[in-house]
């Protein structure tokens, strides 16, 4: 839950489809936060999990392991 991918893909996005804006960190910082009363019950708040390249399908967490889809 809260995991994102970065990846070299884009898209084309109409302005008016942004909602609101977020804020990503890393795993370990994000758990330090999530402990904290102030930013328990945060919406916008997501850490980074790894690395999807689109080109060869391959999926790379922060640690650098392949995951195996």
């Amino acid at each position: 839950q809260n995991a994102l991918y970065q990846s070299c893909h884009e898209d084309e996005n109409d302005v008016q489809t942004i909602s609101h804006k977020c804020q990503v960190v890393g795993r370990e910082h994000y758990e330090q936060m999530t402990r904290s009363k102030k930013y328990q019950d945060r919406q916008d708040l997501y850490y980074l999990a790894g690395t999807y390249d689109p080109t060869t399908g391959r999926l790379v967490t922060a640690e650098g392991v392949p995951v195996l889809c």
